[in-house]
């Protein structure tokens, strides 16, 4: 009797497999749990955040999450200091309290501060953060219209880069049986019209996403190991193999200071032990006019996006005072020059 039991089982079990495998044979709705992460789409959202081990996509661990640090940390003021909201206005041009308010909100995201200064630093900043991590930063426009077709709220969400594709003037992103099986959705392909979107590159007076990727790379690696792998096996042996630590660190540091050249990283440090003063001072500027390169082209990009075919604000966000390429390209010439000072060179650098 339970041997019928089991084997009548087994055939149900059997053919509900086969009836399922039919429905769906390519598995493309084999994973999708809508509820899963209780996940809800917003207005007119047409994209879908992936969850993916990131580490097979970019090195973000040591002397590289450091680097990405460092680079993105300073690029725009911290308005809850005292002062800052002062000394760094922010304004629409055209003037429009209205837009501005339904702007600061939108960029704000879900944080629901009002105020556009504060709103703007934030997406300035987590947007160069992304930048120097995946080399571009790439949002789904998602917006509301009134009853009238304006733009009542809107907002940017990140999409990863990860099987985003261009095609015939229109962008589609992949969910793969991979991306679907862990992020609890079903195997899809969904356009996505191209004024929906609004994407910006690393600045490629920078090297663009080639070179951030290769830095990002070769720094982890560098990163990975203070004493190498063969050291570490002579002392096992107690071997002598006339390995000296204090070159072995100086040749990390020159490498990765070659490889950050233009972006002028100065690893923490002053540089005092491997180049001279002039040099520090040089890299300390490259480094701030990079942060200025990637400022502009965040700035640039959004207004665009605001004034695009979707949100069409007819307005553009501003922040005075903020310096710019010309401002540091002009104090690298007053330092090649030796007519300056080292207060002259780094005033109002320091955001």
């Amino acid at each position: 009797m339970k041997t019928k039991i089991m084997v009548i089982k087994y055939i149900k079990k059997f053919r509900d497999s086969v009836v399922s495998y039919l429905k769906d044979p390519l598995l493309l709705k084999k994973w999708d749990q809508p509820d899963y992460y209780g996940r809800q789409t917003k207005d007119n959202q047409l994209s879908i955040r992936i969850l993916r081990n990131r580490r097979h996509g970019y090195h973000y661990y040591g002397t590289s999450s450091m680097f990405i640090e460092d680079m993105f940390t300073g690029i725009m003021p911290f308005m809850m200091y005292r002062g800052k909201r002062e000394k760094y206005p922010t304004k629409t041009e055209p003037s429009s309290p209205e837009k501005e308010a339904v702007i600061a909100q939108g960029l704000s995201g879900r944080r629901h501060r009002g105020e556009l200064a504060e709103g703007l630093c934030d997406f300035v900043r987590e947007t160069a953060h992304v930048l120097f991590l995946d080399g571009v930063a790439i949002y789904e426009i998602i917006y509301k219209k009134n009853k009238d077709g304006e733009i009542e709220n809107f907002s940017f969400e990140l999409m990863e880069p990860f099987g985003l594709f261009r095609l015939f003037g229109s962008y589609y992103q992949f969910i793969s049986w991979k991306d679907a099986k862990a992020s609890h959705v079903k195997v899809q392909l969904i356009k996505i019209p191209k004024d929906k979107l609004l994407i910006i590159n690393f600045p490629k007076q920078l090297g663009g996403k080639k070179e951030i990727n290769k830095i990002l790379k070769r720094s982890w690696k560098l990163g990975q190991e203070i004493i190498p792998k063969f050291q570490m096996e002579a002392m096992e042996k107690q071997k002598d193999v006339g390995f000296d630590p204090k070159k072995y660190a100086e040749s990390r540091y020159l490498e990765i200071a070659t490889i950050t050249k233009k972006l002028g990283w100065n690893q923490r440090q002053l540089s005092n032990n491997h180049i001279t003063e002039y040099y520090a001072l040089l890299r300390l500027l490259r480094q701030k006019k990079a942060e200025a390169l990637v400022r502009e082209i965040i700035f640039k990009k959004l207004n665009e996006a605001l004034n695009g075919p979707t949100l069409n604000f007819g307005t553009n966000v501003l922040m005075d005072n903020l310096f710019t390429v010309d401002d540091i390209e002009a104090k690298i010439k007053r330092l090649e020059q030796g007519s300056t000072t080292f207060i002259d060179l780094f005033t109002d650098t320091n955001l």
